[in-house]
């Protein structure tokens, strides 16, 4: 980074001070440093679920299991929304390799499994069984929050949907992931193999968020698409928080 662009990272401007002035690198810093202070990244709920403060600790992880698959389910039809509005070679390739990995077709992941069977094996494990899955269906806001997810990466503007699926997600996946991991293994008797759907996140997907960070700087070169960024980071944060929000009153109910 040049010295320039270093010195206005560090003088720590909220992204928005960004949107018509400096650098397109302290832009993207600055929308990635509001991202990481958004409440979907440290939600009370994730710090509950980890800790075990909450009613039914197991109880509760199913439940995550069972409604973020709703959600989880539809990540490569995310990952075609934002490749269809992208329009440099390079930027593409970078997002297909991506989705080359959701499909199973990964070195970290010997056995080819696509992540959606990876993360259907996670849910079995936590006790979501067909029994379960027959008499519990998703919520509406993790059916709210697919359809407006897939609706802003599929935006006309291209940085609407890279700043969702990079900044908003890719970025801060390892973060909330940890959250996961913690509970899964403090409350329950899964094995490595049952959540291998977040361990593998965990280590692979800071590359993906480095590789799309890069994308958005290329794209804030433009002022417009520090907008379209912008709001597309914001309106996915905005969205997963919601969703925290009803999974932690939904465990507290439990």
């Amino acid at each position: 980074m040049r010295l320039h662009q270093a010195n206005e990272v560090a003088q720590g401007a909220d992204s928005w001070e960004r949107l018509h002035q400096g650098s397109p690198e302290a832009f993207v810093e600055a929308l990635c440093q509001d991202a990481l202070a958004h409440s979907a990244v440290d939600h009370p709920y994730l710090r509950r679920l980890a800790a075990g403060d909450l009613p039914d600790p197991e109880l509760a992880i199913r439940d995550y299991c069972h409604q973020y698959y709703f959600y989880s389910a539809a990540f490569p039809s995310y990952l075609k929304s934002v490749l269809q509005r992208l329009e440099d070679p390079v930027h593409r390739e970078m997002i297909l390799q991506n989705l080359h990995e959701e499909q199973g077709r990964d070195p970290a992941n010997p056995e080819n499994i696509p992540h959606t069977e990876l993360f259907q094996r996670f849910r079995r494990a936590a006790g979501v069984d067909e029994a379960y899955d027959a008499e519990h269906g998703p919520c509406a806001t993790v059916q709210i929050w697919r359809d407006q997810f897939l609706q802003t990466c599929g935006s006309q503007h291209p940085g609407v949907g890279l700043g969702a699926i990079g900044i908003a997600t890719e970025m801060i996946v390892s973060r909330v992931y940890a959250y996961l991991h913690q509970a899964v293994v403090a409350h329950t008797e899964m094995t490595p193999d049952d959540f291998l759907f977040l361990t593998l996140h965990m280590e692979c997907d800071d590359g993906h968020a480095d590789q799309m960070k890069r994308i958005s700087v290329e794209l804030a070169e433009d002022r417009s698409h520090r907008e379209a960024l912008r709001f597309g980071v914001l309106t996915s944060l905005n969205l997963r928080s919601t969703f925290w929000d009803v999974m932690l009153q939904r465990a507290l109910a439990q």
